[in-house]
């Protein structure tokens, strides 16, 4: 199974804010799932956005 970040979580890893991250999901920049009120961002998708940024 895949695990899952939450926003704060993924923008203490990309040493960026929550809106930031917000805003990539906004944009689709950034695959989340919407669980309830709240995003949840798989860690497979993360991996991808930082090995598509480093390319």
């Amino acid at each position: 199974m895949n695990r899952l970040l939450t926003v704060k979580e993924v923008a203490a890893l990309l040493q960026t804010s929550r809106v930031q991250v917000r805003r990539m999901i906004q944009s689709g920049e950034l695959a989340a799932l919407k669980v309830g009120r709240e995003y949840r961002i798989p860690l497979e998708a993360l991996q991808e956005f930082i090995r598509a940024a480093l390319a």
